[in-house]
This record gives C-alpha cells, structure tokens and sequence, in this order.
C-alpha cells in the first residue's frame, strides 16, 4: 500500500499492526530494496501476501505495465505467485469514482506459478501477465 496510508491516525496503526508493506513511489531502488525487505520479513513469518502487480487501477480497465516490486519478492523468497484476474469492476466504480454502480465482478483464480522456476524476473512476470490475461476479456488485454 502507499506509504502515505501508514501515517493516517488510527488506521495506520492497524496496517501496521497487519503487516501491511508500505511502498513508495519515488522509484527509488532504496526504497524499493526497504519494502521488499519487510514483505520478506512478513512471507518468513507464514502470512500470505496479496500484491497488486499494476500498481494501481487504469482509467479503462484495461492491463497496465507490472511493477518489478512483487517479482523482486519472489524470486528473493521464492514464494509461488497466485494469478488472480479480475474483471468487471471497471463498470461498478470508475476509477476516481465513489459512485457504485450495479453489476458483476468476475474473479478468476490461476494456478500457482513457481518463481524458481524462471530464470528472470522478467520471464516470471511474461508468466503471470499471461496468466492475469487469459482470465480476462480480449479487450482489456492490450
């Protein structure tokens, strides 16, 4: 989560207490190294992980570029990484939106994806992209 959430009152200190990973988006290696570290520190402890790989939700719904971040992780951890594609959110709350509209959100859960597998960071990530993409419309995909 974005390190500025850490500092609301009440709520940072139950993200903290959660194990939450604060990240920055200075695009700073340090910073970058800081947050892998603590994510690692949490993977030791046996708590699961949910990272969002895109970083944040496009105006569109379609897929974004990944994030090196969550594949730094795994290949340090060697934690399996678990595909997850989500669709149909993008028509129940636009980005930037706080309307909710009706509809139906589709959520499809891929097979685990074994980091140590793969040579690089950037072969692990073509596997999950194409993973995240198969359980998605045709459109949403480029």
């Amino acid at each position: 989560m974005k390190r500025a959430l850490m500092n609301m009152p009440i709520l940072g200190t139950g993200f903290r207490q959660g194990d939450f990973i604060a990240v920055d988006r200075t695009g700073s290696p340090t910073d970058a190294e800081k947050s892998v570290e603590a994510a690692s520190r949490v993977l030791a402890k046996g708590v699961h992980m949910t990272t969002f790989v895109e970083g944040t939700r496009s105006p569109d719904g379609r897929m974004l570029p990944f994030k090196k971040g969550p594949f730094f992780l795994a290949m340090g951890s060697g934690a399996p990484c678990i595909p997850v594609s989500i669709s149909g959110t993008e028509s129940i709350q636009s980005k930037g939106s706080l309307r909710i509209h009706p509809g139906t959100a589709h959520v499809v859960f891929h097979p685990p994806i074994d980091p140590t597998a793969f040579a690089t960071r950037e072969e692990l990530m073509q596997a999950v992209r194409a993973a995240i993409a198969s359980g998605l419309p045709e459109w949403m995909r480029t």
